[in-house]
């Protein structure tokens, strides 16, 4: 049972314990609502959609499994919902209206309000992954079980999803704008998505094992760690997007907290980094 604590959730829901599906809620309307007011462009329809979502998954409580995460459940649900909701539409909503469609944050921002704006216009299936993927954090595989399409297509709309994104966004916000949220949209191409160092924290003479998953539409060169001192560790290659690395902690090492900074390179040139600590203790 891979998720024995989602599983566990859902038979204290069905023993009819109360508080369980108050934290079975609370856990998950946020992101529920968020993926499906992205994918919307509505707040009402949101909240509606997000309703009937949770009454569905109530509903249907007693045939989960455990195969996938309650989230992944939860998601393929609301997104079961969206499709209903979207083929009962007579025409869709002009686009323009998508630019009042705003989280509080985005109002303080015009370029994270252009960044909204550029996902309204993407086709449903290129926004339908670009939202799980970069906004909502699922992986390649997760997407491919929400949406029920093979990964390879989940990494195809991806790749188109961020073309159209840059040719949108080139056209409205100068290429030197300063610290602007669509400037992330346009490095997307590959992100370091999960870091694990155990054991933590380090200890003089022990042996640090650090692995890290990557994302990235074309395939990645390699990983590497840049520590405080200039020198640099580099990962070793597991799979497509695993990497990993074992480093023997100096006996003479001082204590404290130290910055490194995970860098990952694709053949294609794109590159990215991810900010960490280590502590040694």
């Amino acid at each position: 049972m891979r998720h024995w604590r989602d599983k566990w959730l859902v038979q204290r829901i069905l023993s009819g314990d109360k508080a369980a599906g108050e934290r079975f809620v609370a856990e998950h309307y946020a992101a529920i609502y968020r993926f499906l007011r992205n994918l919307t462009g509505s707040k009402e329809e949101a909240e509606d959609l997000t309703q009937q979502t949770f009454l569905r998954a109530w509903e249907a409580l007693s045939r989960y499994r455990g195969d996938a995460s309650l989230s992944t459940w939860l998601h393929a649900i609301a997104y079961h919902e969206y499709t209903h909701w979207r083929r009962a539409q007579r025409e869709h909503a002009p686009l323009e209206e998508a630019v009042e469609v705003q989280d509080e944050q985005a109002e303080q921002n015009l370029e994270a309000v252009l960044v909204r704006w550029a996902i309204q216009r993407l086709s449903p299936e290129h926004r339908e992954v670009f939202v799980l993927h970069y906004v909502q954090g699922f992986s390649i595989n997760e997407i491919a079980r929400i949406l029920g399409i093979p990964a390879g297509t989940v990494k195809s709309r991806l790749f188109f999803a961020r073309l159209r994104l840059q040719a949108l966004l080139s056209e409205v916000v100068p290429e030197t704008a300063g610290d602007a949220s669509y400037q992330e949209v346009l490095r997307m191409a590959v992100r370091i998505a999960e870091v694990m160092v155990t054991p933590t924290p380090l200890r003089p003479g022990a042996t640090a094992h650090a692995k890290c998953r990557v994302e990235a539409d074309a395939p990645v060169r390699r990983v590497y760690a840049l520590l405080p001192d200039g020198s640099t560790i580099t990962f070793r290659k597991v799979s497509e997007t695993e990497f990993e690395l074992q480093e023997h902690v100096p006996w003479d090492a001082p204590t404290g907290t130290y910055p490194v900074t995970l860098v990952a390179e694709t053949e294609t040139g794109e590159r990215t980094t991810f900010a960490t600590t280590i502590t040694i203790a």
